[in-house]
């Protein structure tokens, strides 16, 4: 189909306000992140209890769920003409202090500086809102009976916010899942490039007493004091290499814990979890022989130093074939010019780079309002993410 075609086909099928009800209804299911991560009931009941009778609804076949609570949806033909994914997520933040975080209202967005109506919504601005535009697409290439020049993928993972590649790991090496070219919820800039993160956790070890009598203890949290004293030479900066979009990497201490849990009680172990971004290139273990270096011999505290989760960084050049279709694709549809972002955020793009399917993220996200006590979308935003997956589902890939 020519370009022309493929508009035409998307602005005569698109249906705002089946896509209004659809967003209302997800984010009236909540489906947030708690120490179960990816194991979470009510992700698990989202995924299998919304979003599949949702896809069933817009007339996809061919739908599976994997044995961690993965969906993987088929449309159009395999090796026809090139494969598509979309990876949209079940998981979204906590609601933490928002209020009615569930009620799936519709607001006027211009006291937040937003067009129009919104959804309000814990989740909606991250997650949901491009998971309803990938739907709806699907929806839009059914219901006109347009045929796709090769296979779509559409794929909701359990993940959001676990800050690890567990769950597309598994769907890629247990599911089979190839593509040519990936397209991530995103926000309306296309982002081509982000940080990865290794986590280091620093444990330091003591000997326990009773407070009273401190002079036969070890105190573990004095050791994590020297410890952080030591680390002050490598933070917040520990590497002068910059990127020109994403520029140094970080080290930050992000959580703090002694033990034993008792009362007065000089404390015998102490554990430091450390945040290290990474460039596109750097080494991970690197990363963490730096921090071990920097920490040294401690003693009379032993102090071991562990490698945690790590998630690749990414980057694609504005040249590949994935960009420069999405960037047709918002072009025809919106009538602009694409803009391009780099993240400081780790996200699955650098796994499924790494393997092979050029990826991007582009939607409808909203990321000034995620994990705040705003969180919402604008419809706008979700109609116009609609309308560009849904062309550059039907254009294609080209190699």
């Amino acid at each position: 189909m020519k370009p022309e075609e493929i508009k035409a086909v998307i602005n005569k099928h698109i249906n705002s306000d089946r896509l209004k009800e659809r967003l209302v209804r997800a984010v009236q299911r909540p489906s947030y992140q708690t120490d179960l991560f990816e194991k979470e009931p009510m992700v698990l009941s989202y995924i299998r209890e919304f979003i599949r009778p949702e896809l069933e609804s817009a007339g996809v076949r061919d739908i599976r769920i994997d044995d961690l609570g993965n969906l993987i949806a088929r449309v159009g033909k395999p090796g026809s003409g090139g494969s598509l994914v979309f990876l949209a997520y079940g998981m979204t933040p906590v609601p933490g202090s928002m209020k009615e975080p569930f009620s799936g209202k519709i607001v006027d967005g211009s006291p937040w500086g937003m067009p129009g109506e919104c959804l309000w919504g814990r989740g909606s601005c991250e997650q949901k809102g491009s998971t309803i535009s990938m739907i709806e697409a699907l929806e839009i290439i059914l219901k006109a009976g347009a045929e796709p020049p090769g296979e779509i993928v559409f794929v909701t993972s359990t993940a959001g916010e676990t800050g690890r590649h567990d769950s597309i790991d598994y769907i890629v090496r247990h599911g089979g899942l190839k593509a040519d070219w990936g397209i991530l919820a995103g926000a309306p800039k296309i982002t081509i490039g982000n940080k990865g993160r290794v986590d280091i956790t620093v444990t330091i070890q003591g000997k326990a007493s009773h407070s009273s009598r401190p002079w036969e203890g070890v105190n573990a949290i004095e050791g994590a004091m020297l410890v952080l004293e030591r680390l002050k030479k490598i933070m917040p900066h520990p590497s002068e290499k910059s990127h020109p979009e994403l520029g140094r990497v970080t080290l930050t201490p992000i959580r703090i814990e002694s033990f034993p849990k008792a009362t007065h009680t000089v404390q015998d172990r102490c554990e430091i979890n450390l945040d290290r971004r990474l460039l596109p290139g750097d080494d991970p273990d690197e990363a963490v022989r730096q921090v071990r270096e920097t920490v040294g011999d401690a003693s009379p505290f032993k102090v071991t130093v562990e490698k945690g989760i790590f998630m690749y960084p990414s980057e694609i050049s504005k040249d590949a074939p994935v960009v420069k279709g999405l960037s047709e694709a918002i072009r025809t549809m919106l009538a602009r010019e694409p803009e391009f972002f780099y993240s400081h955020s780790t996200i699955d793009a650098g796994y499924l780079n790494r393997v092979g399917v050029q990826t991007v993220l582009y939607g409808a996200q909203v990321p000034e309002f995620a994990h705040t006590d705003h969180d919402m979308v604008a419809l706008s935003r979700v109609v116009d993410a609609t309308r560009t997956y849904a062309y550059l589902a039907l254009k294609g890939v080209t190699k």
